[in-house]
């Protein structure tokens, strides 16, 4: 993950769901048109207020996605920002030597990232295409949205490549990285949407690696036929959050 993409905390808005920082304000008009709910964690001895802004309506599994993606975002901005305080290098940035590994993804971001690839023009999606099918005929262990050594799906990536930030090296991208460690996060969103998922399905698949989970998702089209209301599927995102965070400070 780069960085210097999450130095300020975006609003979100897609699919009925949007996260903020507590520090900002909501529309006032948006927010007469709103549920809320709100998220409060410790990260490293920094306090996270986030308050979740979404409509209530019927949505499908993936559509946690945009929302789960937000939440992870402000949490790794705050570990990043905390482990920098206490020393430690934090140096991931365009070309990363570490972006070229095989990457989990939950089902829900398979899905989601399947209707993505579908929405995009024509030209782009026909060439992410070839590189998918190519990638899972040669079984290469390369990303298959690696292009010139960078993502091309960056905005929609997947959460663990979000939570993925590398610390102890000066130069995480260097190919003899022996110092190079994951920064262990107190929360993981990629695992806390897995839980989820188990949740609401026990027998649904835990993970699916890229290149395979978009030719996964596009024969798996039947789980979108369920559908959820957005607040059963944040309420259950966020007390799986606050179950893990609290087992994680018996560690940390």
């Amino acid at each position: 993950m780069c960085t210097d993409d999450v130095n300020k905390p975006k609003t979100q808005k897609h699919c009925a769901a949007f996260v903020i920082d507590e520090l900002d304000r909501l529309d006032n008009n948006l927010c007469n048109e709103l549920n809320r709910t709100s998220l409060n964690i410790d990260i490293f001895g920094k306090e996270l207020n986030l308050i979740i802004g979404f409509a209530d309506v019927p949505v499908q599994i993936c559509d946690i996605v945009p929302p789960a993606q937000a939440i992870c975002d402000i949490i790794v901005k705050a570990a990043v920002s905390q482990a920098q305080k206490s020393g430690q290098n934090t140096h991931c940035r365009k070309g990363c030597n570490c972006c070229r590994n095989p990457v989990p993804m939950s089902i829900p971001e398979a899905l989601w990232l399947c209707r993505e690839i579908n929405l995009m023009p024509n030209s782009e999606r026909k060439v992410l295409q070839r590189s998918i099918k190519l990638a899972c005929r040669k079984q290469i262990s390369v990303c298959p949205f690696l292009s010139d050594n960078t993502c091309t799906i960056y905005y929609s990536r997947p959460l663990a490549c979000r939570e993925h930030i590398v610390t102890g090296s000066k130069f995480c991208y260097a190919s003899d990285n022996q110092n190079g460690r994951p920064l262990q996060l107190p929360v993981s969103i990629f695992e806390s949407v897995i839980c989820l998922c188990g949740e609401l399905d026990e027998n649904i698949t835990e993970t699916i690696m890229l290149p395979e989970a978009i030719g996964w998702a596009q024969n798996s089209k039947d789980l979108l036929t369920k559908t959820y209301n957005m607040s059963e599927l944040l309420g259950r995102l966020v007390d799986i959050i606050y179950r893990q965070s609290e087992k994680t400070a018996l560690v940390f």
